[in-house]
């Protein structure tokens, strides 16, 4: 996968700008504060139709203006497709592909990307929602239908809290919850079974590049941890899944009530991070969870190309800094070879001698990007 070139008009700092891309680097270089990384997020945005740093699209528009436009050729197992995202404060946003609306949640439309920041230690050492997001992230790989059945599984999810709420102040469902609780273990347990697909091919690649990142020799692995499901629980069938999903939340009932919460399901899951059988998020040093953060972003490379049977593009925000001089090397000789790379940076001593001959240099300053030649 690439992306030769971009237009961009009115997105975050920058008015308008027109860039054509090389198929290997691309390095976008200046002082803080100049936009590098809104390059990297509108790249995302045209590729998936959304922001990986925020939720709330206006954010995206340009001060004072009504709305914004992105507009690029890509490449998709060598067929070459023209991407469009228009973004309005007044209207919904639009993603088009070779001119035809696409939805948003469409994964096969989506042109893969790999984001790499310093925020990702996040990964490890914040909350499971932190963990939840980048694996369901990843799952449209497995299921095309992913996206729709986790957006699903939430409007179950508040309707069935709504009716606990509503049987603790009148002491009554009207049988109304047990209807939704068939609808909860059909929906949750089907998500249960795509997430254990999906972390088990992830694991797979972290298990062989973590010790490399980390330079040491190592046992490391990724292990899901369910809020019903004990034991070794990686080869139950779906019907399994529902029937341990449904008695579980038979257990739960009355506490379920008191508190007015579904207790039990896939949005209360988690996965381990593992090094030697032991979890990096209570028990890792710093160096260690960046390292593994890291190493899950590159296992995600490989997912994704296992199933793609291509590279996404890679987009390394400013990450060269939370590195050691030798995982700096080690980082990029790693994806030297794989795919597309889109790097921000605040000095290039580090990339003269270590990237790709076939690099464009980007000077990003006063709300221009440009090219050096």
């Amino acid at each position: 996968m690439r992306l030769n070139s971009l237009f961009l008009s009115n997105f975050r700092n920058f008015e308008t700008l027109n860039l054509e891309f090389c198929p290997h680097w691309n390095i976008f270089w200046g002082d803080n504060g100049q936009g590098k990384t809104n390059l990297i997020e509108a790249l995302y945005c045209l590729g998936h139709g959304s922001s990986y740093r925020t939720n709330c699209d206006e954010e995206l528009i340009k001060w004072e203006e009504k709305g914004l436009y992105l507009k690029g050729e890509g490449c998709k197992r060598k067929v070459f497709l023209d991407y469009e995202f228009v973004l309005s404060r007044n209207n919904s946003k639009i993603r088009k592909v070779n001119s035809h609306r696409v939805n948003l949640r469409d994964s096969s439309k989506w042109l893969w990307m790999v984001v790499f920041s310093p925020d990702d230690i996040w990964l490890i050492k914040g909350p499971p929602l932190e963990r939840r997001n980048f694996l369901d992230a990843k799952l449209p790989l497995f299921n095309p239908r992913y996206p729709y059945l986790k957006s699903s599984y939430q409007r179950i999810l508040s309707q069935r809290n709504y009716l606990l709420f509503f049987a603790k102040k009148n002491k009554r469902t009207d049988g109304q919850l047990e209807s939704w609780d068939e609808q909860l273990i059909d929906t949750g347990s089907t998500i249960v079974k795509i997430r254990l697909e999906g972390l088990r091919k992830l694991n797979s690649f972290f298990t062989t590049i973590y010790p490399k990142i980390n330079g040491k020799e190592c046992r490391a692995s990724l292990v899901y941890k369910s809020s019903f499901l004990k034991g070794d629980f990686s080869s139950l069938t779906l019907e399994e899944i529902k029937t341990i999903f449904r008695k579980e939340l038979e257990l739960k009932r009355k506490k379920e009530m008191e508190q007015q919460v579904t207790l039990v399901g896939p949005h209360r899951d988690d996965f381990l991070i593992l090094r030697n059988g032991v979890s990096l998020r209570p028990f890792g040093s710093q160096g260690e969870q960046r390292m593994a953060a890291l190493s899950l972003r590159l296992a995600e490379l490989e997912l994704v190309k296992s199933k793609e049977e291509d590279y996404p593009l890679s987009l390394l925000d400013d990450i060269a800094p939370e590195l050691d001089p030798a995982r700096q090397r080690l980082l990029l000789n790693l994806i030297k070879s794989q795919g597309q790379v889109f790097l921000t940076a605040t000095n290039l001593s580090l990339f003269k001698n270590n990237v790709s001959e076939e690099t464009y240099f980007y000077q990003v300053k006063a709300n221009n990007v440009r090219r050096q030649v």
